[in-house]
């Protein structure tokens, strides 16, 4: 009888011991797949951001291209209009009235090209900073009259890099386009406020205003999830608020650590 019991109990205990190294073998298992599955995550989301890191570097170097040859060529063919004209005035000191509209649009056409060209260039806007960018692309919207800018700014420092300060320009230009493609607004405030530890950058149009979740469910948003896509890089908040017939206002701040 007690041999019975015994084989009993031996057989109990292998059983229970069976199960406890299949439980263990599955949870040793499990953790170790967890933790690849981690890995293999954290490797993706790394060379998501390298990629995006590569675009942008490749965007803004065309960028920086095209805004030196907006300066060099076509700034010198404005330079040989300009000259033209006044030999043609020497020449005929009677129709000089005559050219005084074109001297004017070809002073605005300059202009234009000055300020598009310097916001357009990445060394300058990492010299001057980002409240002179954001002034000058000011200056340059209200120069268009398609609606007129307001700028507001209380900067006593920044805590972004310089890395962070030339993506919030971009966002700032592409907030800027989607209010003149959709928006048909009338007035623009912009307010800007920094500090050493605080950043926040807001855009406020009176224009039109949408359905948030209606426009990024068709798929009509390219712009708009651009803006919030160089956000998160940039290793910032974007919240976007809106409703149709009441403007929209696109508030850009630093996370906090």
């Amino acid at each position: 009888m007690n041999d019975i019991i015994l084989s009993i109990v031996a057989v109990t205990l292998l059983i229970l011991l069976l199960i406890a190294g299949i439980a263990i073998t599955f949870f040793l298992t499990n953790r170790q797949r967890m933790r690849q599955e981690q890995e293999l995550m954290e490797t993706k989301l790394a060379f998501e951001q390298e990629l995006r890191q590569v675009e942008t570097e490749v965007s803004e170097h065309i960028m920086g291209q095209f805004a030196n040859e907006l300066h060099d060529n076509i700034g010198q063919l404005l330079t040989a209009m300009h000259i033209e004209i006044e030999n043609r005035k020497l020449d005929r000191p009677e129709s000089q009235e005559s050219y005084k509209p074109l001297e004017i649009y070809l002073g605005e056409v300059t202009q234009q090209l000055r300020l598009l060209s310097k916001t357009l260039n990445n060394d300058f806007i990492a010299h001057s900073g980002l409240l002179t960018a954001i002034q000058l692309e000011v200056d340059r919207l209200n120069n268009l009259k398609r609606f007129m800018v307001r700028l507001d700014a209380d900067s006593t420092g920044t805590p972004l890099k310089k890395d962070q300060e030339l993506m919030v320009f971009r966002i700032f230009q592409e907030i800027v386009q989607n209010i003149m493609k959709h928006a048909e607004s009338k007035q623009v405030s912009v307010r800007l406020k920094t500090s050493s530890e605080e950043f926040e950058l807001q855009v406020k149009d009176d224009g039109l205003g949408f359905d948030y979740d209606e426009v990024f469910k068709q798929n009509k948003a390219s712009g708009l999830r651009n803006i919030l896509k160089r956000a998160t890089l940039a290793q910032l908040e974007c919240t976007i608020q809106t409703k149709k017939g009441e403007g929209t206002s696109y508030i850009l701040k630093k996370l906090p650590h």
